[in-house]
Formats: C-alpha cells, sequence, structure tokens
C-alpha cells in the first residue's frame, strides 16, 4: 500500500512538472478556446438585465460600455435573449456599498384581492470597490440558469468599465494572444 502510494504521488509530480513545461512553451495555455469559437454572446449584470428595472444605473451602464465595446471589436454577435448565448458576459461595476428600498403594491383604484401582496422592499450588498467582468458559458437547459454555468474568464480591475473599457480591452489582448499563437502552431510542420 506504502508503495503504491509513493508511485502515485510520484506520477503527481511529474505530471505537474509536465505541465508546467508546457506552460512555459505555451503562455496561452490558460485561456480558454472556447472564447474564440463562441460567436454569440449576451451581456447582463450581476443585479439584472440591462431592462430590468431592479438593475443598479451603474450596472445598466457597464452593461452599456462592454456591448459598444464588444461592437466596435467585431468578433462576436450581440443577442438580447440569454437562451440565444454562447456566451454570457456578467458584469458589475465596482461599488463597495449598495442598497435599494421601495414599496410594491398593486396599480389600480380597486383594493388588493387575498393573496395580494403589499410591501416593502430592502436589500443591502457590499462588495468590491474594482469594476468586474466574469465569462461564462451557459450549460444547456430547458431554462438557461446562470449560477449553472461554466466560468471561462473573469478578471477585476479599478475602473475597468470605465472609458474605453480596459477589461474588455485585457480579454481582446489575451483572445489575440491565444489565436496568433494557435495559428501559428497549425502553420508549423
Amino acid at each position: 500500500m506504502r508503495r503504491a502510494c509513493i508511485c502515485l504521488g510520484l506520477l503527481l509530480v511529474l505530471t505537474c512538472a509536465l505541465q508546467a513545461q508546457k506552460r512555459v512553451k505555451d503562455p496561452t495555455a490558460g485561456f480558454p478556446r472556447s472564447l474564440l469559437n463562441a460567436r454569440f454572446v449576451y451581456v447582463t449584470s450581476m443585479t439584472g438585465g440591462e431592462f430590468n428595472t431592479s438593475t443598479y444605473p451603474e450596472d445598466r451602464a457597464a452593461i452599456d460600455t462592454v456591448q459598444d465595446a464588444l461592437q466596435k471589436w467585431g468578433r462576436y454577435t450581440l443577442v438580447y435573449k440569454p437562451e440565444d448565448a454562447e456566451l454570457i458576459f456578467n458584469v458589475r461595476a465596482g461599488r463597495q456599498i449598495e442598497a435599494r428600498a421601495g414599496v410594491r403594491g398593486s396599480v389600480g383604484s380597486a383594493p388588493p384581492q387575498a393573496g395580494t401582496r403589499i410591501g416593502e422592499i430592502v436589500g443591502a450588498n457590499v462588495g468590491p470597490a474594482d469594476d468586474y467582468v466574469e465569462i461564462l458559458m451557459p450549460i444547456p437547459t430547458e431554462k438557461l440558469n446562470v449560477s449553472r454555468a461554466t466560468l471561462l474568464w473573469q478578471r477585476t480591475r479599478h475602473n475597468g468599465l470605465g472609458d474605453g473599457a480596459p477589461l474588455i480591452t485585457q480579454f481582446r489582448e489575451e483572445a489575440g494572444a491565444a489565436a496568433a499563437h494557435d495559428a501559428q502552431a497549425k502553420s508549423k510542420p
């Protein structure tokens, strides 16, 4: 039993060493190639979609910034329904404390019927001060569930979704380097 554990440990160390050597040869090895193959993307935020009334104004502006940057790049086609997307760009504008409050009620002059709820909406969230972008690949199911998507790429940066969308620029650079590396590897005999 002890001999088997030692052999397994040595095999694990050897595998790790070979992977490290491969990364030295290919600096883009950590970049998921499925990001290069996708065509249709949906941009949303942690607090909701662009047209969701509960989405924070800062996040709505971040969605617009990312959509503009992706359209200028031209690599992806924007879709406006998450179920049509191959990738989901989930953004969050940096803010340390966010809170919301409101009242929910019925519309119209008739009194609420039995079972209708009237109440307060109160919430708070503490998060990072830096802007955040994550790129997810949804798992095909009957109804899209972002919490069950595969995380492919994520970065944070101070003012990363501001003018020029530096986080999207960083993503473009990494994607370009990976695509160039793959093209070069294909052309070698």
